[in-house]
């Protein structure tokens, strides 16, 4: 699954909350060790709380995702899956 967030800081805990009210209804849970993230901020300050808030891997360059290959920059799509 793939998800897109603005405001991460605030809006990554509220997503864990209810990903955990769905997980005690359905008997799903996230696997941590599997899950990636991509952080896109400039700001070195909110970088480090939202690494701090979330439990994932935060990839730096790229995550593979269904056989391919997701960049952090979209110009790399191509060049990373087709060459």
């Amino acid at each position: 699954m793939i998800l897109y967030l603005e405001n991460p800081k605030d809006s990554t805990r509220k997503l864990l909350e209810l990903i955990n009210e769905f997980g005690k209804v359905t008997g799903y849970k996230i696997n941590t060790q599997k899950s990636t993230a991509f952080l896109y901020t400039n700001n070195e300050r909110s970088e480090r709380e939202v690494r701090e808030a979330i439990p994932f891997t935060i990839a730096s360059k790229r995550i593979k995702y269904l056989g391919i290959n997701l960049p952090k920059e979209t110009k790399d799509l191509y060049s990373e899956n087709y060459k």
